[in-house]
């Protein structure tokens, strides 16, 4: 273990040195390597003690030469390559790059390391790739990426690009092409404007869920030429609205991942434990979630809803090798634009808008007529995720909401899935008992 008294490249103060049985004296001391990681010992002998202890010291000064030149060798070396580097084209650098993400040195799912390659062919090298890297500073950076969102558009593309080019720099700086990654210097870049969170109010969930489910028993009636209809999405919709799960996870769930038959304690569960994606040249694939990730959720479901899943079990006729609770034809995965082109089918031949009655309305107080109407037209499976995050969000809390809905921290809840409030608790009364010096909130006696 390196003593912390000794500099590196040095061996501080040489012990004096020792007689042996034989007459001559022995010099012993520790050199500490320039890196400071390491002591080596050496010993002399001399006919005197002076004798040695110098020896010792030649030996002691040429392993420092010979440091101090290894050291001058490879901080030259480390120039010229810095120096060749800098002049290389930015392009090229890119494609040595596309070629160590394509060989799995990024250890990238297939399909994110090819939407990884697709950009930086698309949008850096058009922008940067007649550069040098040397040329490649924080204000070019910083112009690249904050120009993409010039006009207010483009914000995930800029984000996108962001991390691309980070990682190319940082593979770069790695190789001693460039000292460091400038990208990491570049000004937070703009963000949009928070939109509003499109939902389905949760007095229009009852409203949606039938006539989606209508929907789908007219179309099995339908014997117009064409694949035989099913139950695929007013099933889905009705698992989407009950758990508020992703789409890809709604697609990856297997009959062996749901517990609806009669259980001992009388409850029903999904779990969520994996999800459908694409790979490049392969079909639709299932990713399952590491045995100890934290993505991992069971999520309780009504008895109402573990017989709808017992029904569609029943009637599952076609081929289904995966287990799949909504597989493809021939027993495949189903793919996410399959499922998402069809639910625009149905939400295009509903063209209703879910408003409460006006009678039902004058029920509910002036504060219902303020509510907003839910479009069913403009609803995405991922505005069910929303309904659900934003109806539990209100009704029970901001943390259960985000546990259900497999979030690690309530602000990406609060930030993607909540609606912002538009109406305060009601305080009057409180403010108007330190306001009119009432020791107690009191309710309006009314007119006497």
């Amino acid at each position: 273990m390196a003593n912390h008294q000794t500099r590196p490249g040095s061996w501080g103060k040489i012990p004096r040195a020792k007689k042996q049985p034989d007459g001559r004296y022995l010099a012993s001391g520790r050199y500490k390597t320039l890196d400071g990681t390491e002591l080596i010992q050496r010993m002399r002998t001399g006919t005197t003690a002076r004798k040695a202890e110098d020896a010792l010291l030649a030996v002691f000064q040429a392993m420092a030469a010979e440091d101090e030149a290894k050291a001058t060798a490879a901080k030259e070396k480390m120039s010229r390559k810095l120096q060749e580097g800098s002049e290389a084209p930015f392009a090229e650098v890119v494609e040595n790059w596309i070629s160590y993400v394509e060989s799995g040195g990024l250890r990238l799912r297939a399909s994110t390391a090819y939407e990884y390659t697709r950009m930086a062919r698309a949008d850096i090298v058009p922008a940067l790739g007649g550069l040098a890297v040397g040329d490649i500073d924080i204000r070019t950076c910083a112009d690249f990426l904050h120009g993409i969102v010039d006009g207010g558009r483009y914000y995930a593309k800029a984000e996108h690009n962001r991390v691309i080019l980070s990682n190319i720099l940082t593979w770069c700086a790695g190789l001693g092409l460039i000292p460091g990654n400038p990208v990491r210097q570049v000004a937070s870049l703009p963000r949009p404007r928070k939109k509003p969170v499109l939902i389905v109010e949760k007095e229009d969930m009852a409203s949606v869920l039938i006539a989606v489910r209508k929907h789908g028993e007219d179309q099995l009636k339908n014997t117009r030429p064409g694949p035989r209809q099913n139950l695929d999405i007013p099933d889905g919709v009705e698992l989407l609205l009950a758990t508020g799960m992703r789409i890809s996870e709604l697609l990856a769930l297997r009959w062996e991942d749901v517990w609806i038959d009669e259980p001992d304690d009388g409850s029903y569960w999904v779990q969520i434990n994996g999800k459908v994606g694409w790979e490049k040249g392969r079909p639709m694939l299932r990713h399952d979630y590491g045995k100890t990730s934290d993505k991992i959720l069971d999520l309780r479901i009504s008895p109402d809803v573990a017989a709808m899943l017992r029904a569609r079990r029943a009637i599952e006729r076609r081929s289904n090798p995966n287990g799949a609770i909504f597989p493809a034809r021939g027993g495949k995965w189903m793919q996410l634009n399959n499922f998402r082109r069809r639910w625009r089918i149905v939400r295009q031949e509903l063209e209703i808008a879910y408003d409460l009655p006006e009678e039902e309305q004058e029920v509910r107080g002036r504060k219902q007529e303020r509510r907003q109407s839910c479009d069913i037209a403009t609803a995405t499976p991922h505005t069910f995720r929303r309904s659900v995050g934003t109806f539990i969000g209100e009704t029970v809390s901001i943390d259960v909401a985000a546990r259900q809905l497999g979030h690690s921290r309530t602000a990406v809840t609060i930030r993607s899935y909540l609606r912002e409030r538009q109406e305060a608790p009601d305080s009057s009364e409180h403010l108007a008992g330190v306001m009119y010096r009432r020791d107690k909130p009191s309710a309006d006696p009314g007119p006497s």
